[in-house]
């Protein structure tokens, strides 16, 4: 096998660019994405929860952010407005409008990280007396 100046530098030339494009990511460069919820998912609850609350590994816009709480009767919480605590603005935090009844709910939420990248998901829980 023959090796040409040309093509040596060539090929270093690309690994380089390959190498830096990928290796040196950072946490700043990483997006918001959710760390933890309450009532946390795929649990069951034997009393319904008084607030939903889901916390994210960043600080999230909570004016752009919302919670949903489905049902058995159908959407239960869209009426409630998700916050933020002055303590914790990495938390998105609802008070269903209504006392949860008895049954199987899954929770949807859309935030947007102070980066401006937007986010969404959801998960379920249960509330069995």
């Amino acid at each position: 096998m023959t090796f040409t100046k040309h093509g040596l530098i060539t090929a270093a030339a690309l690994i380089g660019a390959a190498s830096f494009s990928g290796v040196f990511v950072t946490e700043a460069d990483a997006h918001a994405h959710m760390k933890g919820a309450s009532p946390a998912p795929n649990s069951v609850a034997s009393t319904p929860p008084e607030t939903i609350r889901i916390e994210f590994n960043e600080k999230i816009e909570a004016n752009v952010s919302a919670i949903e709480i489905v049902g058995p009767g159908g959407i239960v919480g869209a009426n409630g407005k998700a916050t933020t605590e002055s303590s914790a603005l990495n938390a998105l935090i609802l008070k269903p409008t209504q006392p949860l009844a008895a049954g199987a709910y899954e929770v949807r939420w859309r935030a947007v990280g102070v980066d401006g990248h937007p986010m969404k998901g959801s998960y379920k829980f249960e509330i069995r007396p």
